[in-house]
Parts: structure tokens; C-alpha cells; sequence
């Protein structure tokens, strides 16, 4: 078996290539970051607004 270590081309080779797969999602995510956290946002505060709070006179008997 071959020794893999960093600089040897049995370590760098599969190492770039997986670096160069990651950088499609990350281009991704980076453009559309923005818009995910903003939908994310509306929905938590649609769903707040959605449940009422209960109020202390409103509680379970």
C-alpha cells in the first residue's frame, strides 16, 4: 500500500478533486444564502404570529 501523506500524489490528487466537487455547493450556497435566511425568517414569524400566546386568564382548567 502506498504511503499517502500531504504533497505525494496519492494524497493531493483524490484531495483536489474533492475540493473541486465542494466548490459547486459552496458557490451555491453562497449565492443563495440571502434568500434562505429570508424565507426562513418569514416563516418563523408567520408562525408566530399563526399560534396566539395564551394569556393567564385564557389558561386550561
Amino acid at each position: 500500500m502506498a504511503h499517502r501523506a500531504p504533497g505525494m500524489k496519492a494524497y493531493d490528487e483524490p484531495l483536489a478533486e474533492s475540493h473541486a466537487e465542494a466548490w459547486h455547493y459552496l458557490d451555491q450556497w453562497a449565492i443563495h444564502r440571502e434568500v434562505l435566511f429570508a424565507i426562513n425568517a418569514l416563516a418563523e414569524r408567520q408562525a408566530q404570529q399563526a399560534t396566539p400566546a395564551m394569556s393567564p386568564s385564557r389558561t386550561a382548567t
